[in-house]
């Protein structure tokens, strides 16, 4: 009977391979043959990978090295490793690490960048890294950048440093979606908000769509921020002063032409000082009017002491400079007026 020879050989082999003295019947059905691959592979045992240990730390160079390294070999948490409490740095270490982390910005995910600098002990380093951090990543990813903002408490989020540096990655991002984002701010969240993006005016390709959020941002002056209009007569005057002039020319909101013509005739006043002067002599405000005339008089008689004598001296008007006001400053140079 040699054709029952494969299926007896067939039957011992499953009785060897389920152990030694097990019984075997002749009419149990067998078991079907598994494929050749799953024969041959391998059990893998259940093994938990640890993540690897920091050095410990001797420079901000020595550690970066190891950050790099790691990255290198598909460790993304190499950087958040330092900043482990068992990692043993001090304060000032993990300051002195996270802003190489952050000057290194290109090489990380900005996420976790935010994750390390958030979980500083709050201080000024650590806000001054918050704002450098957001700064370069609204000039790289605005949206992503937004998104990151928008998370932050309210005390974190309504401050100059926060949204000033924002504001180079929000003038390039659609105004509607700025707005939205402005509607969650306080007054002085939106104050700040305006004062950066008139401060990136003078960027190409960004003063038409951030006039097209200062249109509708409502933003109201802040003792804590220059406002907006200010900022906007400071960088107007040197990109575009004709249209500076002419919106200056168009407001009929009385404070909002007074802080044009303060950040207009800063600017102007540098290269032409009397034309700065008869600007300032436009705000209707007194006390402010005053204060800008004599602040503009004081730094040319610092820029260009002599022209600036010169004009005291000659027939100034009243309205720009009172004449107790121009003979208290010659008497101070040992000089007296003219009349």
């Amino acid at each position: 009977m040699q054709f029952l020879r494969p299926l007896v050989t067939s039957a011992l082999c499953m009785a060897l391979g389920a152990g030694v003295g097990a019984s075997v019947k002749r009419d149990d059905p067998l078991p079907p043959l598994q494929p050749e691959s799953v024969k041959k592979a391998p059990a893998v045992p259940h093994v938990t990978q640890l993540l690897p240990k920091p050095p410990p730390f001797t420079s901000v160079t020595a550690s970066m090295d190891w950050v790099r390294k790691e990255m290198r070999q598909g460790n993304t948490s190499a950087a958040e490793l330092l900043f482990r409490s068992e990692a043993g740095l001090t304060l000032e270490q993990q300051l002195a690490l996270a802003k190489e982390l952050v000057r290194d910005f290109r090489r990380h995910d900005p996420r976790t960048l935010a994750r390390i600098v958030l979980g500083l002990p709050r201080c000024q380093e650590a806000d001054h890294l918050l704002w450098s951090l957001i700064s370069t990543w609204s000039g790289e990813d605005a949206e992503g950048a937004l998104r990151f903002i928008e998370a932050l408490p309210a005390d974190r989020l309504n401050t100059v440093g926060v949204l000033q540096n924002a504001s180079w990655g929000l003038c390039r991002l659609p105004a509607e979606r700025v707005l939205a984002f402005a509607a969650q701010l306080t007054d002085k969240g939106r104050s700040c908000l305006a004062e950066g993006l008139t401060a990136f005016a003078n960027q190409a390709g960004s003063w038409r769509n951030s006039s097209a959020i200062l249109a509708k941002l409502n933003a109201k002056p802040h003792e804590d921020v220059y406002s907006a209009e200010r900022h906007m007569g400071q960088h107007l005057a040197e990109i575009d002063p004709q249209a500076m002039e002419s919106l200056i020319a168009a407001e009929t909101d009385v404070t909002k032409r007074d802080e044009m013509l303060k950040g207009y005739a800063w600017v102007i006043g540098l290269n032409d000082p009397v034309r700065g002067i008869e600007l300032n002599g436009q705000i209707v405000d007194q006390r402010d009017r005053h204060e800008q005339i004599e602040h503009h008089v004081e730094q040319w008689l610092t820029s260009d002491r002599t022209a600036a004598l010169s004009w005291l001296q000659g027939d100034v008007p009243e309205t720009l400079l009172s004449t107790a006001e121009r003979v208290k400053l010659l008497k101070s140079y040992g000089l007296e007026a003219d009349r």
